[in-house]
């Protein structure tokens, strides 16, 4: 085993001790923890992304559009038609982001030229899906929301790598990703699709085959973040979002899928759940 894999393992593994220790302790403790990684993304994003200095009332700013909401939307007033309004946004920031990756040409400047003159918005851009992945918590069987949409979105990434690596022959989209493989994404959005539903089985006692093909389309979904972020990081010219956490990258690394997937599984809990 390489150095490298070794401490992928060992840094997922303290990451996921760290996720159930939260869920564990219950809801606030895994809100404040939600909290602690946003403020770190915003963080990566304002001076790894946009490259612009901590010590400035832009990157104030910035902090303040990200944990000022959080906080009032999720310790203090818990309004679920406010939250949703909050999410619908959200999924609108998502379509603009498909328009970005399938028609804004990779050598193009807009996004750079944006990040300079409004550098605070990586604030909202982490706020607003942010938004959308706690809106599972505020249901009585919360554990089992947000275990379904980790177990899918892991599915999605164990899948990919493992089709990809045994069975991968035609790249996806090698100016964007150079890694990824056609095989890669089918095999795992079929993963994602089978492990989503055998958990929502295992954990509400019920099944639909329209839940599977929701949950296979949630992966490809959250492929869909990775390849957005590959292209964010190539116009800007970085390879990770920072050396945070060894093996992986940074924290925005880690959550690109989990926050694109996110309002779109609030969707699903809003009209299925």
């Amino acid at each position: 085993m390489s150095s490298n894999t070794f401490q992928r393992i060992a840094s997922a593994l303290v990451l996921l001790a760290l996720v159930l220790i939260c869920i564990y302790l219950g809801k606030k403790a895994t809100l404040g923890f939600i909290l602690f990684f946003g403020a770190i993304a915003v963080d990566e994003i304002f001076c790894n992304f946009f490259k612009r200095e901590r010590v400035s009332v832009n990157y104030l700013l910035a902090q303040a559009l990200f944990i000022v909401p959080y906080v009032y939307f999720n310790f203090l007033d818990f309004t679920p038609d406010m939250h949703l309004a909050i999410v619908n946004v959200a999924l609108v920031i998502n379509f603009l982001l498909l328009i970005y990756l399938f028609y804004l040409p990779i050598e193009s400047k807009i996004v750079e030229y944006f990040a300079q003159k409004l550098p605070f918005v990586s604030g909202l851009f982490i706020l607003l899906p942010m938004i959308g992945l706690t809106y599972s918590l505020h249901f009585e069987k919360w554990r089992s929301l947000l275990g379904v949409l980790m177990v899918v979105n892991f599915g999605m990434d164990t899948g990919a790598w493992f089709f990809g690596k045994n069975f991968g022959k035609h790249k996806l989209w090698e100016k964007v990703s150079p890694k990824k493989t056609v095989e890669g994404l089918i095999g795992g959005m079929l993963t994602s699709g089978l492990l989503g539903i055998l958990t929502w089985i295992a954990l509400f006692k019920s099944s639909q085959f329209l839940l599977f093909i929701l949950f296979c389309l949630l992966g490809v979904l959250s492929q869909l973040g990775d390849l957005i972020q590959s292209k964010i990081k190539r116009q800007f010219k970085i390879k990770d979002s920072s050396a945070l956490i060894p093996g992986h990258g940074g924290v925005y690394d880690r959550i690109d899928s989990l926050l694109y997937s996110a309002p779109f599984f609030a969707a699903v809990i809003k009209f299925y759940y």
